[in-house]
This record gives C-alpha cells, sequence and structure tokens, in this order.
C-alpha cells in the first residue's frame, strides 16, 4: 500500500521534475516515484558497498541489503574496486541466515 511523502525541493529539481514530465508524457507523481525508488535503490547499494568494505558485512549480508542477488551485488562491489573475500566462516554465516 503507498504512502503520502511531503518534501521540499529546490525549483533547479522541480523544473527538472517537470522536465522529466513533459518528455515522459505523465505526471510529476510518477516521475518522483521513479526517481525516489531509483535513489533508494542506489542509496541501499552504497550502505552495502561500504559495510561489506569495511568487513562490517558479510557478502551475504552486504547482497541481502542492497536487495540483489548475490553475483549482482559481487559485479558491483568489484566494479567499485572492492575486493571480495569470502571464507568458510562467510558461507556458514550466510547459510545459518537463510536458514
Amino acid at each position: 500500500m503507498a504512502e503520502g511523502v511531503i518534501a521540499r525541493v529546490s525549483k533547479d529539481i522541480k523544473k527538472d521534475i517537470e522536465f522529466f514530465a513533459r518528455e515522459e508524457q505523465t505526471d510529476k507523481s510518477q516521475i518522483i516515484r521513479e526517481l525516489l525508488a531509483a535513489g533508494v535503490k542506489q542509496k541501499r547499494l552504497g550502505y552495502a558497498l561500504d559495510g561489506y568494505g569495511k568487513h562490517e558485512l558479510s557478502l551475504g549480508k552486504a547482497a541481502e541489503m542492497a536487495r540483489l542477488p548475490l553475483a549482482d551485488f559481487m559485479e558491483q562491489a568489484a566494479k567499485k574496486g572492492i575486493p571480495l573475500t569470502y571464507s568458510k566462516n562467510d558461507l556458514m554465516r550466510d547459510f545459518s541466515a537463510a536458514g
């Protein structure tokens, strides 16, 4: 179920939203929902990559936080130059969490 959120934005962002709505021939609310969803997805990925890079999250937990399949998260980590370390303990922890 959708929830309402109110936020103030700069004039430039408002103009961008109006531009996208005109270009895509849709309403501003749809554009805002799409932009917000993309931003939240990117922010979750950032938190997950940061936690994994600092060894605060296992590979599986980081992928779960990012809401990505493990292989996709591994690809994102590699793109950011974060070395992939996956020990036997990580595997056991991920299996326990999945169970």
